[in-house]
């Protein structure tokens, strides 16, 4: 880069930085040189419309919690490496291809890659706080390539319009089936209804996805080299887990399906009342009915968690029992070797048994949170219904 576009440059940052001042800080700067303009101060950062190439300016703003370069000409995403503040990020209509750069903003929440030309979703693993991603108006074909997406358990809103997979009339129920916390799909709420229509639609690929993330645990768990007893009893372990999931999944879409029907005709008829006072006892006694599912639905998850509970346990004792089996072909003669053997082997299995133990219970108790926080929001957006009809 030459002097005279290095000063350009220079002179381009410094008038967009000092709009971006308030009067208070201008006159703090006396002389608007760039020099009393300390970057790591800056908060926010918009710079859109300005026909921007690259982000190699960016490294000083250390403290940005907001960056705004939407409309511009970017083409790769670089230099964010010591913007660990960042939580908000649009890099919607640039010429962006892939997804590169963001390994170091682990407290990014929010992701604009709108309008660009991505067509596969990789390279965001360390995003583990990300809950609002757009994507929409890109190259992205196969609704496969979404399950990229599976890993961020936060992931609340996201949005995939105008991309070629969205031709297909199911990509919806594809996401509202595979994606259980996504809650807005293109600014579309994704309700129960929706919900269960999907699950039962893909259910078998449900239980594919559920059945490979099991065994994934197991492979992190245990060296693939145990013996045979400890992985079929921990494989048995993995299918009693599916089994005990889906009958309180099948449990749960009925106490909603039968909920959700009357309830909708309910607001109906309380739209159509002219009479306050009437108005007002049905609306109470819908709430009431409101917290009624909220204590149907939290019951039914501590019974799940205690049958997974068990489950767990159960596991735990199993692999106990089979570790002290020994080898029964052992001659007099191999005794002290078998000796030694059963030791190292009760050693290495019950080092492993114990991590895949804490592992399977602290995912667990994730995914309980999760379903609990899920009841209550839903809980919520029925209230708030409600409300808009007092």
């Amino acid at each position: 880069m030459d002097s005279d576009s290095s000063s350009t440059d220079e002179e381009f940052l410094r008038k967009t930085l000092v709009k971006q001042l308030t009067e208070n800080e201008k006159q703090a700067l006396h002389n608007y040189s760039l020099e009393s303009l300390h970057h790591s101060e800056f908060i926010t950062l918009v710079l859109e419309f300005k026909d921007i190439m690259k982000m190699d300016f960016l490294h000083d703003f250390t403290s940005l919690v907001r960056l705004d370069l939407n409309n511009n000409l970017i083409e790769k995403i670089w230099g964010l490496d010591h913007l660990t503040n960042l939580t908000w990020l649009n890099l919607s209509c640039n010429r962006i291809k892939n997804i590169e750069g963001l390994e170091s903003l682990q407290k990014l929440e929010l992701l604009n890659l709108s309008n660009n030309q991505i067509s596969l979703l990789n390279n965001m693993d360390t995003l583990e706080n990300l809950s609002h991603f757009f994507i929409s108006k890109n190259l992205i074909r196969r609704t496969d390539t979404l399950l990229y997406l599976r890993r961020f358990k936060s992931l609340f809103k996201l949005s995939i319009a105008g991309n070629p997979l969205t031709e297909k009339d199911d990509h919806s129920l594809y996401v509202a089936a595979l994606f259980p916390n996504v809650t807005l799909l293109d600014n579309i709420l994704i309700g129960q209804k929706m919900r269960d229509e999907a699950i039962i639609k893909y259910q078998n690929e449900l239980k594919k996805f559920r059945l490979e993330e099991l065994q994934e645990q197991q492979a992190d768990g245990f060296e693939q080299n145990q013996d045979a007893s400890v992985n079929n009893i921990v494989q048995s372990s993995f299918h009693s887990k599916i089994e005990i999931e889906t009958y309180y999944q099948q449990r749960a879409s009925q106490i909603l399906a039968e909920f959700d029907e009357p309830h909708i005709q309910r607001r109906i008829e309380i739209k159509k009342l002219e009479d306050p006072e009437l108005k007002k006892i049905k609306i109470n006694k819908c709430s009431d009915e409101i917290s009624q599912l909220r204590e149907s639905l939290l019951n039914l998850e501590f019974e799940l968690v205690e049958n997974l509970d068990y489950n767990i346990k159960h596991l735990e004792s199993c692999i106990s029992e089979i570790v002290f089996t020994g080898k029964d072909s052992a001659s007099h003669d191999d005794l002290l070797e078998t000796i030694n053997e059963t030791e190292n082997r009760v050693t290495r299995v019950n080092d492993s048994k114990a991590a895949l133990i804490k592992e399977l219970q602290d995912k667990e108790e994730k995914r309980n949170r999760v379903r609990i926080s899920d009841i209550h929001q839903y809980v919520d957006y029925l209230r708030k219904q409600l409300k808009d009809l007092d």
